[in-house]
């Protein structure tokens, strides 16, 4: 031991977690010490050893790598070399080894130091670290959340490949009694679609355990059934890893990795799949989450018997429901994207570019028009566009529901309340004008609206909207006389023509009706109330001008606390 260093720096040597050697420089050098790192690299222990070459410990096992650190080390140099020697128990070891020598006061060399390094553990921990970074940079990349469920499905098993260093994957999905290659990579590319049972495979038991297999030969391997262990070998599949894809107690598949040798696989591989499972399976769980509940959307757009678009901020179509696309001849696919005036043409543009402004703009807009349509038909519509707001309250884009009224138009009646449509009142209520200033009788106009409706539209949604025009409507038809004239002038306005009816009786007669709309209860626990202008007729009126005054009237109604009747002119301004 005289010729050791001293205890000090053997215990240093021992903490080092490369492998030291020092030997004497006799010829050849002579083992005098080895540290821990050097035994558990080997296997060898330092009594074994001691004296003997430590470059190779295999003396059968000739190398240019050791002669040549050999040379350097004898021309007074230090040397390093790369070789494959074998540990004590036979098995070939990968070592980088660096020499240098040790000088005594007059410049011999007495001693040389040699490190080692497992080339092997090296890289199986360079392997690992590229492993744990493309784990990092998949989950960043599942985070980003693409929603096609084909390309997730294929990304999902080029995961696995890149991770495992495998020849094939596959990802595995039950059909029935049989899981079904739904995305393959690797050597597995051209097996997409192949079934295999369920009961008596390797994917079937990791499936059913819900616990992942790794598997060293399946030639050997007594979980294999016999009938399947030629389709396993026929594929590729010598040696794999299969790890069930689970989220939240639900199974959606197995993912399986494979190679044509045996032992292809170890542990740190099958826990590095494992890890990754759980973000490829949630991915998986949320893209088909997401294409289910479109689907859900899209089956009830698509039984709504109306035209129901989304079109952007920039007017371009995005969505369509199958009305929209049976009416039109196109597919969403041909129609998402193009611009409004594209599609409808400009005469028709320019008819419905006004309330596509106005829902841009943040308004709830209701119409009704003839608009020349693509296929050269001009056609009634009853159109309601309706804002989309995103979370900050910002307006994305707008809901178009449009319905075809040209048959409800010839008909003369408005399809939602069964009243006269105001192409058919406006007709009507021309004539009974005209007859009043023939014969000098009185006419009163009336508009009504339906207070706060917009809020009813926006807390109860627009099918209980639907219930309270057709409430007042009905109120309407029984409360007025079969001389009168009812109409829906549009959304929830209405406008009445009394014949035959003074200033002071038609006020008392909407009053009335005001009373009886606020008592009735068209939604339980929300009290609907309307307001009134009115405007009687004089010698000089048209239609037009009537209406434009109640509807000044109708203004001061709403401006001036809702739920009350509002006149025009003096004779109606003194009931008020």
């Amino acid at each position: 031991m005289d010729n050791l260093p001293d205890n000090l720096a053997v215990s240093a040597l021992d903490q080092l977690a490369d492998g030291v050697v020092i030997a004497e420089a006799d010829n050849p050098p002579g083992i005098l010490y080895a540290n821990r790192a050097w035994e558990a690299m080997t296997g060898f222990t330092l009594e074994a050893v001691r004296g003997r070459t430590p470059c190779p410990l295999d003396p059968d096992n000739a190398h240019a790598g050791p002669e040549r650190l050999r040379r350097e080390l004898a021309a007074g140099g230090t040397g390093r070399a790369e070789f494959t020697d074998r540990r004590q128990d036979g098995s070939p070891l990968r070592v980088a080894c660096s020499a240098s020598p040790i000088r005594d006061a007059s410049g011999a060399v007495t001693h040389y130091i040699l490190v080692y390094r497992d080339l092997a553990e090296e890289a199986e921990a360079s392997t690992r670290i590229r492993q744990l970074e493309a784990l990092v940079r998949i989950q960043a990349e599942l985070a980003a959340g693409d929603h096609d469920l084909e390309r997730l499905r294929q990304r999902v098993v080029e995961i696995a490949l890149e991770l495992t260093g495998a020849e094939g994957a596959a990802m595995e999905e039950v059909r029935e009694d049989a899981l079904v290659y739904r995305a393959v990579a690797g050597i597995a590319t051209d097996q997409a679609g192949l079934e295999v049972p369920i009961q008596g495979s390797l994917t079937g038991l990791a499936y059913s355990s819900e616990e992942s297999l790794l598997v060293e030969d399946t030639a050997t391997d007594h979980r294999l059934s016999s009938e399947l262990r030629e389709l396993v070998q026929k594929v590729g599949f010598r040696s794999g890893i299969l790890v069930p894809l689970t989220y939240e107690g639900r199974p959606w598949g197995v993912l399986k990795v494979y190679a044509r040798q045996p032992g292809h696989f170890g542990k740190a591989e099958c826990r590095l799949l494992e890890l990754a499972s759980g973000a490829l399976a949630a991915s998986l769980h949320r893209v088909q989450d997401h294409a289910e509940e479109r689907d859900r959307r899209g089956l009830l757009l698509d039984a709504v018997p109306a035209l129901i678009a989304y079109i952007d901020a920039d007017q371009r179509y995005r969505e369509v429901n199958a009305a929209y696309r049976e009416r039109f001849g196109v597919e969403g696919d041909e129609l998402r994207g193009r611009s409004v005036l594209e599609f409808v043409g400009q005469e028709a543009y320019d008819r419905v570019r006004p309330y596509l402004e106005a829902a841009l703009a943040g308004e709830r807009v209701s119409y009704e028009d003839d608009i020349p349509l693509p296929d050269g038909t001009t056609r009634t519509l009853h159109g309601d566009y309706l804002p989309h707001r995103d979370a900050r309250g910002r307006v994305r884009g707008l809901y178009a529901i449009v319905r075809d009224i040209t048959d409800h138009r010839d008909a003369k009646i408005d399809y939602l309340t069964g009243l006269l449509n105001r192409r058919e009142f406006e007709a009507q209520g021309g004539r009974l004008l005209s007859v009043a200033q023939r014969y000098q009788h009185d006419l009163v106009l009336v508009m009504g609206d339906i207070d706060h409706f917009k809020a009813v539209n926006d807390d109860l949604g627009h099918l209980v909207g639907d219930t309270v025009l057709q409430g007042v409507a009905n109120t309407l038809r029984a409360d007025l006389r079969a001389a009168d004239l009812a109409g829906r002038w549009g959304g929830e306005e209405f406008v009445l023509v009394l014949p035959e009816t003074s200033a002071e009786e038609a006020f008392k007669l909407v009053e009335r009706l005001r009373g009886t709309i606020g008592a009735q209860e068209f939604v339980p626990g929300r009290p609907i109330t309307m307001s009134f202008g009115l405007a009687a007729a004089g010698p000089g009126d048209s239609l037009h001008s009537l209406q434009a005054r109640a509807d000044e009237a109708l203004y001061r109604a709403k401006h001036g606390g809702r739920n009350r009747v509002e006149g025009d002119g003096a004779d109606l301004e003194e009931l008020d």
